[in-house]
């Protein structure tokens, strides 16, 4: 995760950029929790999440800031988008500790991106403020050239005030037309290829989600990194849809290690000409009684404001939006290689 040109730079105000060092994931989920403390980052969530990272395919880069006295007080990552591959399109996300904050921490590193991107030819950088509300981020990024490009709800399930009764028959509604909902635990011990043709049907789902550019897939092996084998993983609650033996559809929730009585809720998803049918809501409705019978407090999930089916469910189900979450993308100089006709 080293950058090309690694040498460290210093700044008028004493607080250098510098490279990346094993050490520094302390620091990652020290500065991002008190940064986001209702959403706490785990150190071991980072570091496996980078280790599970398609190296070999996609670019990233992680680096600090720090002030003389080598206290670490901000942090940086620029990297591909995975899921919109481009080569010349990337993402970057910058931190500052709440506390060293409006002292020119925030510039010193977006000077350090530009300079990085601009030399690899970048078009173009994404990032992303967590909530609308967060309007310094906001200024800092139009400021510096930044447009909004989408928008999406987190929203939140207090799974002890559900109302299952109003759901009666829901379930039944899908196994009626021949669906089996089963686990990927249970998947797994049943079928040898399960892993691949999930693998293969997610891929067939996520290019109708609302996005910036075209989904892209990742690698089977980064897939399994982020979705199967990651410390938050919970295979009895990875949910799956079957049609005899075809796998169409998907809903799985994942744990949140700094937070233990809240659940993550992941891709829910269907294959096209299985919509319609009740399938995603019977999926759901799984995920709910699992976090039930687990003595879960909260359900979390995030949706594109453009996707109108999933929300519908999730406004059915009682999720409460939180403030939108707002990506912004800048345009950069580099020439497009993939279409060198465009200046």
């Amino acid at each position: 995760m080293e950058s090309r040109r690694d040498a460290v730079r210093t700044t008028a105000g004493a607080v250098r950029v510098r490279s990346f060092r094993d050490e520094d994931y302390a620091h990652l989920a020290s500065i991002g929790t008190a940064s986001f403390p209702d959403s706490p980052v785990s150190e071991a969530e980072i570091r496996h999440n980078d280790g599970a990272w398609d190296h070999g395919r996609y670019w990233l880069v992680r680096f600090v800031a720090e002030e003389p006295s080598g206290e670490v007080v901000g942090t940086g990552r620029m990297s591909h988008m995975a899921y919109e591959f481009h080569p010349q399109k990337y993402l970057m996300f910058l931190t500052v500790h709440p506390d060293r904050r409006r002292r020119g921490v925030g510039s010193i590193l977006f000077d350090h991106v530009l300079t990085e991107l601009n030399a690899r030819s970048a078009t173009a950088v994404r990032t992303w403020v967590q909530k609308e509300t967060m309007t310094d981020s906001v200024e800092f990024l139009s400021h510096r050239g930044f447009r909004e490009v989408q928008r999406g709800w987190e929203s939140r399930l207090d799974v002890a005030g559900f109302d299952a009764a109003r759901f009666a028959g829901a379930e039944e509604r899908a196994v009626g037309q021949g669906i089996t909902l089963t686990t990927l635990a249970a998947a797994r011990e049943r079928d040898p290829e399960a892993l691949r043709r999930i693998y293969g049907m997610i891929n067939a789902i996520l290019p109708d989600a609302p996005a910036v550019d075209q989904i892209t897939p990742v690698t089977y092996e980064q897939w399994l990194g982020f979705d199967v084998e990651t410390p938050k993983a919970l295979p009895d609650a990875f949910f799956l849809a079957k049609d005899g033996a075809r796998y169409v559809g998907l809903s799985f929730l994942q744990r949140r290690l700094e937070q233990p009585e809240v659940l993550q809720q992941e891709l829910t998803g269907v294959l096209r000409e299985y919509r319609g049918k009740g399938i995603a809501m019977a999926l759901k409705l799984q995920t709910v009684k699992y976090a039930r019978a687990h003595g879960y407090r909260e359900i979390r999930t995030g949706n594109d404001t453009r996707n109108r089916p999933m929300l519908r469910i999730n406004e059915a189900m009682g999720f409460v939006k939180q403030p939108a979450a707002i990506t912004f993308e800048k345009a950069l100089p580099g020439k497009d290689s993939l279409n060198p006709a465009v200046e």
